[in-house]
């Protein structure tokens, strides 16, 4: 059965109809070919990975230009390009590829043809003889453009029936010794003369800077990273690039279209392959945050806290991230910051002293003041007797919450009516 998405066609319910079937291409030299049918098809499995055929599957003619399929990489019946309505693709006008292909086809018959100098052969005619034993010199001139050493020429004279044979030898030359002239007859610039070195993905980057530009991470970081990335058997992109796009997504925050042309895959290729990745990392990364105990949080306190700071259990911030304007006015009125004058979303964060993120909580819409987010987090009923809390001016709200836990909240003076308030 054809392994087209919605194409039932088969074996038995075409028997009287005019389809044919094909394989993918699975010869050696075919490993190219084959990822682009795959593209072309565009199945997933179970998993949300690109689907990879089996032996058995085949493609129906029925997806091909012209009912079937061509082995010419020029011709648009080369890979399958007709699919039903669920792929939403843009219809193709197979009469139009079909009489483009042809007309060009044809000019690169008629310039070839017109590039081919004619041989300048001169005949000479063989004057009749009564007797057999009568010889006769007979010259033939032939113009060829090769080394005369290679060149071999040789005449037969039969005495039974007075007939002279002759046969002209030239030996195969190397491919790369002959140059055939083809011009381009399309419209358009000429690119031939650019010569440009391809980006080719993680295999391009040498170097932790170059890896701390692109993804924000160093190798070590990159491959415990990549440790946490199930392994795909199928699919044109390798697993370090697929890590490595949704990394250059997070920091740079660039377009899928174009992290799609460094790459060279299309852009729902990129969003299919962010998506995928972010749903791993959030699942196995869940226990890289975690509230360490304040023994723990002492021994790794730095020389400039254990001066200034000896019981900080950590410093907390809430984080805003912008976002497109939401659709509804509910959403916007929620998400709407006066202090970024954008729309966003706000999470609190904690780290201890030495830089460790410790907690982490839900998101919350841009118009929610810090003090209402840390109390509805149930951050403060982590802390324990004589902690010290450092925060900046937007968590006033908390310090009573804090004193009745026994914990203390530094925060810098804040300038009011130009006097500082006290610490």
């Amino acid at each position: 059965m054809c392994c087209v998405v919605n194409c039932s066609n088969s074996y038995k319910n075409t028997k009287n109809k005019n389809v044919k079937f094909y394989n993918f291409p699975n010869k050696p030299h075919e490993i190219d070919l084959k990822k682009k049918w795959i593209l072309a098809v565009n199945r997933l499995d179970d998993n949300g990975e690109l689907w990879c055929p089996k032996p058995q599957s085949v493609v129906c003619s029925e997806h091909f230009v012209n009912n079937e399929r061509s082995k010419d990489p020029n011709s648009p019946s080369y890979i399958p390009s007709l699919f039903p309505d669920i792929y939403k693709r843009k219809p193709v006008n197979k009469q139009q590829q079909s009489d483009r292909y042809n007309r060009k086809i044809k000019r690169q018959k008629v310039v070839v043809s017109n590039d081919v100098e004619p041989l300048d052969v001169e005949i000479i005619e063989i004057p009749q003889y009564d007797k057999v034993n009568s010889v006769c010199s007979v010259g033939t001139q032939v113009m060829f453009d090769f080394n005369i050493n290679q060149f071999k020429f040789e005449c037969e004279f039969n005495k039974s029936n007075c007939d002279v044979g002759t046969l002209a030898h030239i030996p195969p030359l190397p491919n790369n010794s002959i140059e055939r002239s083809v011009k381009s007859v399309a419209c358009g610039l000429d690119i031939s003369c650019l010569k440009l070195d391809s980006f080719q993905g993680f295999n391009s980057v040498l170097h932790d800077s170059q890896l701390k530009d692109l993804t924000g991470t160093t190798f070590k970081v990159f491959n415990l990273l990549l440790s946490l990335v199930p392994h795909s058997y199928c699919g044109t992109i390798s697993k370090e690039n697929k890590l490595m796009i949704f990394l250059i997504k997070i920091k740079h925050f660039i377009t899928y279209s174009a992290i799609g042309v460094l790459f060279n895959v299309n852009r729902t290729t990129v969003s299919r392959i962010f998506f995928s990745i972010l749903e791993v990392l959030v699942s196995k990364t869940k226990q890289f945050i975690f509230w360490p105990n304040k023994r723990t949080i002492l021994e790794t306190l730095p020389r400039a806290f254990k001066d200034n700071f000896p019981n900080c259990r950590c410093i907390i911030d809430c984080t805003e991230i912008k976002t497109e304007q939401p659709s509804s006015v509910e959403q916007r009125v929620y998400m709407y910051s006066r202090y970024k004058s954008a729309y966003t979303v706000k999470t609190l964060v904690a780290i201890t002293p030495s830089g460790l993120i410790s907690f982490l909580f839900k998101c919350y819409g841009g118009r929610t003041s810090d003090t209402f987010i840390t109390n509805d987090s149930g951050f403060l009923s982590n802390l324990e007797m004589g902690d010290q809390v450092l925060a900046d001016k937007g968590f006033p709200g908390i310090k009573v919450s804090c004193e009745n836990k026994n914990s203390i909240l530094v925060m810098p003076p804040i300038l009011h009516n130009g006097k500082f308030s006290e610490n």
